[in-house]
C-alpha cells in the first residue's frame, strides 16, 4: 500500500470532500416528503373545521405558512447536519481502524495511472477518506462534533416552536445511531445492522418526524412516503457496500453484501430499486384511474407527479444497469437522483388525494 503523508491541518477542499455533498439528497428527500405529507394533513384539517383550535404541542388546524416554512427548513438543516456529522464520524472511526486504508492507496494510484484518462474511468475510483489520507483524526472528529452541535441547535428550535419535547429523545437516538454505526467497541455497522438503521433513520424518522413537527399527526401517505425513501437509502448503502465488499470482508465488516455475496447482494439491491421505481409507476396509474374524483387534482400536482414518476423510472433503470456492470460510483449518483425523484413523485400524487 502506498505511504500516506500525515498533515497538520484540514483544507477546505478536504472538509467539503468529507461532507460527501453528493449523498445529501438522502437528507433532502425525506424532509421534502415529510413536509408535503404534513401540509396535506394541515390542509385537510383546515377544510374539515370551521374554527381554528390550537392542538396540544402547538400544531394549528389552520395553515400557518410561516410556521410550516420555519419548521420545514429547520428539519432540513437537522437532517443534513446530522448526515454530515455521521459522515465525519464514519471517516474517523473507519480511519483509525484501518478499514479505509485502501481508499487512500486507490486515490494515489488513480492520480498516477495514465490509463484512467476519461471521466467515466475516474468516476469509479473510490474516494479517499480524510483520516486514511493523512488528516489528523482529531480534526475529523472535531468536524463531526461541530456539525452535530449545529444539528442539535436546529432541533431545539423545532422543539421550541412545536412544543414537542419528546423530539429531544428522538434526536438523542439519532446521535447515538450515527456514532455507534462504526464507532464504539461493537459498532452495529460491522454486524450487518447498518441497512436496518438507514431505513429507520433516513426513512421513517426523518420523514415522519418532519410530518409530525408540522402537522401534529401522521397519516397513511406519510408512512408510505417514509418507507419508499427508506428503501432508496438502503439501496444506496448496499451499493456502497458492494463496492467495498472485498475490503469490508478483510476488515471483518459483515454488511449485507458481505453476508450474501456479490451476486445475491446485487440482485437484492436491484430488487429494492425496482420496488421504488415501480411504486412510482403504480402511483401514476392509480391517480390516473381516479381522475377527476381526486379531491385536490390540479395541473401542477399532476405535472409534478408524472414528472417525478418518469424520473424515478429512468434513474432507477440507469442505477440498476450500472450496478449490474459494477459501476458503483455512477450508480450511487443515480440513486441520489432517484431519492429526489421519489420525493417529487410523492409531492405530486400524494397532494392530489
Amino acid at each position: 500500500m502506498a505511504d500516506v503523508e500525515r498533515q497538520d491541518t484540514v483544507t477546505i477542499d478536504q472538509y467539503i470532500s468529507g461532507m460527501r455533498v453528493r449523498t445529501l439528497a438522502l437528507s433532502v428527500a425525506p424532509v421534502w416528503i415529510g413536509t408535503a405529507a404534513g401540509v396535506g394533513i394541515v390542509r385537510e384539517r383546515a377544510a374539515a373545521s370551521s374554527r381554528c383550535t390550537v392542538l396540544t404541542g402547538g400544531a394549528s388546524c389552520v395553515p400557518d405558512t410561516a410556521r410550516i416554512a420555519a419548521v420545514a427548513v429547520l428539519c432540513l438543516l437537522v437532517a443534513m447536519l446530522l448526515q454530515i456529522a455521521a459522515n465525519f464520524v464514519n471517516d474517523y472511526s473507519d480511519g483509525i481502524r484501518g478499514t479505509d486504508a485502501h481508499r487512500a492507496a486507490g486515490a494515489i494510484a488513480a492520480r498516477l495511472d495514465d490509463d484512467l484518462d476519461t471521466p467515466a474511468d475516474r468516476m469509479e475510483v473510490p474516494p479517499a477518506r480524510l483520516v486514511a489520507s493523512g488528516v489528523p483524526p482529531r480534526h475529523v472528529l472535531a468536524a463531526a462534533v461541530v456539525n452535530a452541535a449545529l444539528a442539535c441547535t436546529c432541533g431545539l428550535a423545532v422543539v421550541v416552536i412545536t412544543g414537542y419535547w419528546w423530539l429531544i429523545v428522538v434526536g438523542a437516538l439519532c446521535l447515538a445511531a450515527g456514532w455507534y454505526y462504526v464507532g464504539g467497541r461493537r459498532p452495529y455497522g460491522y454486524m450487518g445492522f447498518g441497512e436496518v438503521a438507514v431505513f429507520v433513520f433516513f426513512g421513517l424518522v426523518a420523514t415522519l418526524g418532519t410530518t409530525y413537527a408540522i402537522a401534529g399527526a401522521l397519516d397513511a401517505a406519510a408512512w408510505v412516503g417514509a418507507a419508499a425513501i427508506g428503501v432508496v437509502a438502503v439501496a444506496v448503502l448496499c451499493v456502497n457496500n458492494l463496492r467495498d465488499i472485498d475490503t469490508d470482508r478483510a476488515a471483518g465488516k459483515r454488511t449485507w453484501a458481505v453476508r450474501m455475496g456479490r451476486t445475491w447482494g446485487t440482485v437484492c439491491t436491484i430488487a429494492l430499486i425496482a420496488i421504488v421505481s415501480l411504486g412510482a409507476a403504480v402511483a401514476w396509474a392509480a391517480t390516473s384511474v381516479q381522475g377527476e374524483r381526486l379531491a385536490h387534482l390540479s395541473v401542477l400536482t399532476a405535472f409534478l407527479g408524472i414528472l417525478g414518476a418518469v424520473c424515478a423510472l429512468l434513474t432507477g433503470w440507469f442505477a440498476a444497469l450500472d450496478i449490474a456492470k459494477r459501476n458503483y460510483m455512477r450508480a450511487m449518483r443515480s440513486l441520489g437522483l432517484l431519492a429526489l425523484a421519489t420525493a417529487l413523485t410523492f409531492n405530486g400524487f400524494a397532494l392530489m388525494i
